[in-house]
């Protein structure tokens, strides 16, 4: 089967490596981009929105810079456009099988109805193919229809993360169909330190308050609950903090009562950490997957806090846009000719 689809990859330095192209070197059958086209800046909303203003083909696949496309993937993903209502089809991105233990540990988490919950499917090939919302599609592993692209004028340059989140909410309110494929998976590290891991967390949810600050829908109601679990923890502080002899009415925070929401988080924990550890054959989850969860939510929650109490900041606007070409079978980055942006809203 001979394909017709471009590849875009935001990049933030032209001289990065890019394990991209090795996945895409490999990929046979026909089954290999047309053109590809790495776009440097600092603002890889706009620099996608470069990008696709390049692309020639009717299809586009975003993918990351270490997203390492798996054998077959571009043929699923791109046979569901023969539906004319499909304008974006997607699947999951993997932890590589030669990961280290902790960013498999962290993977467990992220795939996990406890720390990812509806958002899980980004993370893992769960269920069959479904027509599907922002929750289950991701940027780093996504094929859209170019016309619905450059009709929705691309995604936000003033949005990120989660302005692939922003711009599918605009697809679907507008009837456009998206498509959830496990099948179609690509494979991604994950964060290999605490650290690393907790900012990923408060970026992410720094990024979702931004989104619904431009874009609020009903649907995004649920991604509040980890910022009310953080000021549902400080509440569970302030009896050792303040007298419930002065003040009478505090007492309610030390019921036993007002402990059971904490007590259920934590025995869900728990038992994914027990779930994770069985399934993996790597005993030390039992007690790392439950730390992992509980920090993922408190610093999401800190990210939704400050999402919505700072403005969203002025984009960079400086972008470059090359071409990738292979010489000698290995790949080469040629300044692409400026054309008008698709998208600068």
């Amino acid at each position: 089967m001979k394909l017709s689809y471009s590849v875009v990859i935001a990049v933030d330095r032209v001289d990065k490596e890019l394990p991209v192209l090795d996945g895409l070197k490999k990929l046979k059958g026909g089954l290999g981009p047309r053109e590809i086209f790495a776009c440097v800046g600092k603002n890889p909303s706009l620099q996608r929105n470069r990008g696709v203003s390049q692309c020639k083909t009717p299809l586009v696949y975003f993918l990351d810079d270490d997203s390492v496309v798996a054998p077959g993937t571009p043929g699923l993903l791109a046979s569901h456009f023969e539906d004319h209502r499909t304008a974006v089809a997607g699947g999951p991105n993997l932890v590589p099988p030669n990961a280290i233990d902790f960013e498999k540990t962290v993977n467990a988490v992220l795939a996990s109805w406890m720390g990812s919950f509806k958002v899980r499917a980004r993370y893992a090939a769960i269920g069959s193919v479904k027509e599907a919302t922002e929750k289950d599609l991701i940027l780093c592993n996504m094929m859209v229809r170019r016309e619905a692209f450059t009709a929705e004028k691309g995604f936000r340059v003033d949005l990120f993360p989660n302005e692939e989140n922003e711009f599918l909410n605009r697809l679907l309110h507008n009837g456009r169909r998206l498509v959830y494929d496990p099948r179609g998976a690509v494979y991604r590290s994950r964060r290999k330190s605490l650290g690393a891991f907790c900012f990923q967390a408060f970026r992410y949810g720094r990024g979702r308050a931004r989104q619904m600050k431009v874009y609020p829908c009903l649907s995004d109601l649920v991604h509040l609950a980890p910022a009310f679990f953080l000021l549902y923890l400080l509440s569970l502080l302030i009896p050792f903090v303040f007298s419930t002899t002065e003040y009478p009415r505090l007492s309610l925070l030390k019921s036993p009562f007002w402990w059971i929401p904490l007590d259920l988080f934590i025995a869900g924990a728990v038992g994914t950490g027990i779930s994770a550890a069985s399934w993996h054959r790597r005993f030390m989850d039992v007690f790392k997957v439950p730390v992992l969860i509980f920090l993922r939510h408190s610093f999401y929650g800190l990210g939704l806090i400050g999402g919505f109490f700072t403005s969203i900041p002025a984009p960079p606007l400086d972008v470059k846009v090359y071409q990738v070409r292979w010489v000698q079978g290995k790949p080469r980055l040629k300044l692409a000719a400026p054309t008008r942006s698709a998208g600068n809203k």
